[in-house]
């Protein structure tokens, strides 16, 4: 079964949002207000990056399609649907420690 596309989404904005106010915050805590500007629109920007991978109806069930033995490397994409679902799971990697990580969005 197809994780749901707003659960992947979902997930990484709501990441993306915390990372921007952990940012801001550290680098206001250290007087570091450019730092914190360009750590602002680090988030911003991958937060579009998502939003575009959304719109573009991202194939997941693509995901997790590795042929036995090759579990690190994803599957080269064969369409922008592919593309959109790798994108996706490739920006959630990091979180991949957090307690509402899927292993079914594993590039």
């Amino acid at each position: 079964m197809e994780p749901p596309v707003m659960d992947l989404v979902g997930f990484l904005l709501a990441r993306m949002a915390e990372d921007a106010r952990t940012a801001a915050d550290l680098a206001a805590a250290q007087g570091e207000e450019g730092t914190a500007e360009r750590l602002r629109a680090d988030c911003a920007a991958k937060r579009k990056v998502v939003l575009a991978c959304q719109a573009a109806a991202p194939d997941l069930s693509f995901l997790g399609s590795r042929p036995q033995g090759l579990a690190d490397f994803p599957m080269p994409p064969k369409d922008a649907h592919q593309l959109a679902a790798v994108t996706l799971a490739l920006l959630a990697t990091p979180y991949a420690d957090h307690p509402d990580y899927q292993q079914v969005w594993r590039p």
